[in-house]
């Protein structure tokens, strides 16, 4: 465990919103200077336990995640497409946290020279086997990229899960070209479902290593103070099968007996075939420009 300041401003002010273990296994506080929310203290979270691949690669739930990965391809795919426009010459991209590399190789298929950052072994030898990527198997403080080396990088639902966010945007602002672009996307709370559902919001309850919680003004603040200057802010949802999204609803309601009744009934009808688009404004994506 280790007690933190505020990732975006440092202050060691902040009001406690939700006990440990009321919301999740952290306690979550809120910064009194600028707002950010936080898990203070951070518990250490064994990142190899969530290598799926790694650990599970022939059973049911790595054909799972492989298929929730497939299924919101649709939502990164339009990142993609602003990304695009904003660079119709292309030019090398990063993606932090590329997986599985479904969406980095359709990067590559627009015109961009990809390059991907994945610090599980297993994980970026399946990207390599089945889409011939470069993957570089480190987390990006040790990574060593070159000064200026990317036009743009993709960073998209990591930043919740960073110990030091603000190290990770400073290292991606020396890695990339002035007036390159950085695409971050996280989940928001100055949503109104997370001011509805509170502790039950599904990004907050569903994820203990979910430790950051940004709203539009926080993430836009951490940016802006270290080197970016944020140009476009969508307010986005996310792409899931029907019984993922009852799913869903079982955890907010905070009862594993409603979770269970609601899993059964999801297999019993077939809902992992229908796909929903479901936006409720609870995600944002954020383009900004390196300085």
């Amino acid at each position: 465990m280790a007690s933190v300041t505020c990732n975006v401003c440092g202050a060691d002010d902040y009001t406690i919103v939700f006990p440990k273990g009321v919301a999740q296994m952290h306690r979550i506080v809120r910064c009194n200077q600028c707002s950010l929310m936080y898990a203070n203290p951070q518990e250490f979270i064994d990142c190899n336990a969530f290598d799926v691949y790694n650990e599970r690669a022939a059973t049911e739930e790595f054909q799972q995640y492989l298929s929730k990965q497939r299924v919101q391809l649709p939502d990164n795919l339009r990142a993609l497409e602003i990304l695009n426009q904003y660079f119709p010459q292309r030019g090398r991209l990063l993606e932090i946290g590329s997986y599985l590399g479904i969406f980095l190789d359709r990067i590559r298929s627009t015109g961009w020279d990809v390059t991907g950052l994945e610090p599980f072994q297993t994980v970026a030898e399946y990207s390599r086997k089945n889409y011939n990527l470069n993957v570089v198997e480190k987390l990006l403080p040790d990574a060593k990229f070159s000064d200026n080396g990317f036009d743009a990088v993709i960073m998209l639902h990591v930043i919740e899960h960073l110990p030091n966010p603000a190290e990770y945007i400073r290292e991606i602002r020396r890695i990339i070209k002035s007036g390159g672009m950085l695409v971050v996307e996280t989940p928001r709370f100055d949503s109104l479902m997370f001011k509805v559902m509170g502790r039950r919001e599904r990004s907050l309850s569903n994820c203990d290593g979910h430790i950051y919680f940004f709203t539009v003004p926080s993430l836009s603040a951490l940016l802006e103070r270290n080197g970016f200057k944020v140009e476009r802010v969508d307010l986005v949802g996310r792409t899931l099968t029907a019984d993922r999204f009852l799913y869903n609803v079982g955890v907010m309601s905070r009862s594993s007996g409603i979770q269970k009744m609601l899993a059964r009934a999801g297999a019993a009808v077939g809902l992992n075939k229908l796909k929903l688009h479901v936006n409720v404004r609870d995600m944002q994506r954020i383009y900004c420009r390196a300085k």
